[in-house]
């Protein structure tokens, strides 16, 4: 091994000796430091900012209409739950259809009962149609009468839970012109009462998307009842087309389809009279 290091030291000699005949020479480059790029201008800036804000304008469109998708197809399911549970109803009352409104009197407030076996809280809250239904649905109040945000949104320790199960249950309920509303007066055979004297069950409005404003919950995406859009100085009153112009409905039937606003200004979807004239137009 000690022999090598000669061999080594001459070699190493003669590459130094050869390093120095080429700088002599003039052959090494110099290697010269270039200033960074220039910096964007103002103007690329904007349309850089521009850009980005259409993007992300455009990926929260396409977020908020899947969300809204989403959300309609909850409403969707809850909406058919709806319509199972009354047929149930009337199928136990002997084609009787559903009360949306009953009088203080009736004896079915008094024995009205809430998810925990107890009596409503306040009475007056079992007029209303929610908890009379709520049996036939397995009490299911979250998924079932409140859906989306308004599951969330009141708590099950709320000490007015009772009165807003009733008040504002996703779904409302056409009950001027299906079930009745002890609170109005109704003329004979306008309004729906059993199911045998329906003209086109299929294509009557029951319960429909409905929304209230509280003053201490806010907006709330749920109303007891809603009306049509046409007909009246009440017009629209309660009713929701919250998803782009569309309003969830449930059909005397039993089935649940989505209706836009135009659908839902035909007053043969709302009266039985008006279905029976055969008169979209028709007017109280």
């Amino acid at each position: 091994m000690w022999i090598c290091w000669p061999f080594f030291l001459v070699g190493a000699s003669q590459a130094f000796q050869g390093l120095r005949g080429i700088k002599s020479a003039g052959l090494f480059v110099r290697i010269h430091s270039y200033p960074l790029a220039s910096a964007f201008t103002l103007v690329e800036l904007l349309v850089c900012v521009a850009i980005i804000g259409l993007l992300a304008g455009l990926g929260n469109a396409a977020f908020q209409k899947a969300s809204s998708s989403s959300r309609q197809g909850v409403e969707m399911s809850a909406a058919k739950n709806l319509g199972q549970s009354l047929q149930l109803y009337i199928q136990d009352n002997d084609g009787s259809i559903l009360p949306g409104y009953l009088d203080p009197r009736d004896s079915r407030v008094r024995e009205a009962r809430n998810d925990k076996n107890q009596p409503i809280s306040p009475s007056h809250a079992a007029q209303r149609y929610p908890w009379r239904l709520l049996p036939y649905m397995n009490y299911q109040v979250r998924g079932g009468i409140w859906v989306n945000k308004l599951a969330s949104q009141i708590p099950d320790s709320d000490p007015y839970r009772d009165y807003l199960v009733s008040l504002v249950p996703t779904l409302g309920m056409n009950m001027t012109y299906v079930g009745g509303d002890t609170r109005n007066m109704q003329l004979p055979g306008r309004c729906a009462t059993r199911i045998n004297r329906v003209t086109h069950p299929a294509g009557l409005i029951a319960f429909a998307s409905g929304q209230y404003e509280d003053p201490n919950y806010g907006k709330l995406d749920g109303y007891f009842e809603v009306k049509p859009p046409v007909g009246s100085s009440s017009s629209g009153a309660g009713l929701a087309a919250r998803y782009n112009g569309k309003a969830v409905v449930v059909t005397l039937d039993g089935h649940a389809e989505a209706l836009t606003r135009d659908q839902l200004k035909d007053m043969r979807r709302w009266c039985d009279e008006a279905a029976a004239l055969d008169n979209p137009n028709w007017t109280p």
